[in-house]
């Protein structure tokens, strides 16, 4: 998918696994690191938009955006930290799916529904 001019935008939705109940969130992904069949990469994101508004999670998509004009990355699994309501309560996460990612990448607030 096109993003704004000079990035490509890749468009995640995150859904609480079959079987369990939506949990609560603070807010968006925070500590966005990208890794390529286990070994990290030096490359972490950064954040655009309101990362601030808490909601649940049912299926609820967010972008990441990467720079055109950048040395490109391959990765396959991104860890990421969800936070609970009370801000104190925090867990790692991993996505899986092949990415290419470079320097600049940003991850968009989670939006509502799919």
């Amino acid at each position: 998918m096109h993003g704004s001019i000079g990035t490509t935008t890749n468009r995640v939705t995150l859904t609480a696994p079959r079987g369990y109940n939506p949990c609560e969130l603070a807010g968006s992904l925070a500590d966005v690191r990208f890794s390529d069949h286990g070994p990290q990469t030096q490359l972490t994101a950064g954040r655009h938009g309101d990362q601030c508004t808490p909601g649940d999670l049912r299926p609820r998509p967010f972008d990441i955006q990467v720079p055109n004009d950048a040395r490109h990355v391959s990765e396959d699994e991104p860890p990421f930290t969800l936070q609970a309501p009370d801000r104190q309560t925090s867990r790692t996460y991993f996505a899986q799916g092949r990415l290419k990612v470079a320097i600049g990448t940003l991850i968009g607030p989670l939006q509502q529904g799919a």
